[in-house]
């Protein structure tokens, strides 16, 4: 007897999603040729072969207020994942962007659909009540932090780590040979002088409130050390223009790059960075680092109410110790700043800070997130999980075809 192929939706509602989900969705055509992949996503996806039926940059929004915005989008968006919902898959995979695809995961559990969720929000870190409506609508956690598992799996989500997906996606440049004297040349640089990195985030926001600090502390930090140069990697979110405004009153010599942050990592003797996935990057190349962050007072008010954490960089989060300095709100100064590079200037701090990274960077798997969450759904989809005794449910359909759109279906509260 001859069965049809199974049919995945696949969400991704922001650009890190979709770059994931691209990778999530190439590891899984390779591991069954026949899959038919739909869903919401991007230019990542569609290359990786999924019928992407809506765009997921239409989705990306940041608070509230944008969201109100934007909310003929975001309803567009619901109407479509419904459709394809109705219409017949064999098993939703969400990825991250928890407040749309969480509503989505209660749809498909209203049509007997099984739910995998890849790289779900970070509970440990703020709104932890969340968990019981995971354990309601989702089937299976697929994370990507070792010290996730054993929340999920406390609170009965049967939960799998599957290693983090940066390191895959880092392996290419990674694996490349890197000759840092040519590259700086090429740049303009000195090779013999301390080379910093600056990474100040991917929002104008976050530029704003960290690039004129950074730079205010490394001037200080001239006058102490000497020549000094900087090197400053263009988020894809940003332009080079808006970059410039910020530097061009200092006489430091300064190269603003767009694209390849792993070579200014490899070619940066000390990197300051926010706090966020830059990071993780920056432990991959063992640069040692300085992290500090920045928000309006309100902001920061509110995230220490919300949120319950020794750390905020995930460097230190997954070590589970204070491994790299965190310069936070009024500590982020240009004093600190300078104190804290200069530290790092010293070869032994160096040196142990790198260790520490490497023994960070093991913690993150193996290097084959997207194949082991591509293995881990197809064994889903050939072992459905159990239903309710009595139900007929979606698995006494999976060898059906997709039917046709049918009315009703959860709704999205």
């Amino acid at each position: 007897m001859n069965f049809p192929p199974f049919r995945i939706m696949i969400i991704a509602g922001e650009a890190s999603g979709d770059l994931h989900g691209g990778a999530l969705s190439t590891a899984l055509f390779q591991t069954d040729p026949t899959l038919k992949i739909v869903g919401i996503g991007g230019q990542a996806m569609r290359k990786s072969g999924v019928d992407v039926q809506f765009d997921s940059a239409r989705l990306g929004i940041v608070g509230l207020f944008e969201a109100l915005l934007k909310w003929r989008d975001i309803w567009e968006g619901y109407q479509v994942a419904k459709s394809i919902l109705q219409s017949g898959v064999h098993l939703l995979v969400i990825i991250d962007f928890p407040d749309f695809n969480l509503r989505m995961a209660k749809m498909a559990k209203a049509l007997d659909i099984p739910v995998v969720y890849y790289i779900g929000p970070q509970l440990w870190a703020w709104r932890k009540g969340r968990i019981k409506t995971i354990a309601e609508r989702v089937d299976k956690m697929l994370v990507i932090f070792p010290f996730e598992e054993a929340i999920y799996r406390e609170a009965g989500v049967p939960c799998e780590f599957v290693g983090h997906p940066l390191i895959e996606e880092a392996v290419s440049f990674l694996e490349t040979p890197f000759l840092k004297a040519e590259y700086l040349q090429k740049k303009r640089l000195d090779p013999s002088a301390i080379t910093l990195g600056l990474l100040p985030g991917s929002r104008k926001t976050e530029i704003e409130a960290h690039l004129p600090v950074m730079l205010e502390g490394i001037k200080l930090l001239s006058k102490e050390v000497g020549p000094l140069q900087m090197l400053i990697p263009v988020a894809s979110t940003l332009s080079a223009d808006f970059i410039s405004r910020f530097t061009q009153s200092y006489s430091l010599p300064i190269r603003i790059v767009e694209g390849d942050i792993y070579s200014v990592l490899r070619a940066a003797d000390v990197v300051v960075a926010a706090s966020g996935t830059v990071t993780l990057q920056a432990a991959l190349t063992q640069t040692p680092m300085v992290v500090i962050y920045k928000l309006s007072w309100i902001t920061y008010a509110l995230a220490r109410w919300l949120i319950d954490l020794p750390s905020i960089s995930l460097v230190n989060i997954v070590a589970q110790t204070a491994l790299v300095p965190e310069l936070i709100q009024e500590n982020a100064t240009p004093e600190r700043i300078c104190l804290e590079i200069k530290k790092l200037l010293d070869p032994a701090v160096r040196d142990k800070m790198k260790a520490g990274l490497g023994k960070t960077v093991s913690l993150l798997g193996e290097g084959n997130a997207s194949r082991r969450a591509a293995e881990i759904i197809h064994q889903t989809l050939n072992n459905p999980p159990d239903k309710e005794e009595g139900t007929e449910g979606f698995w006494m359909h999976l060898n059906k075809p997709p039917q046709s759109p049918v009315s009703g279906g959860g709704n999205f509260t």
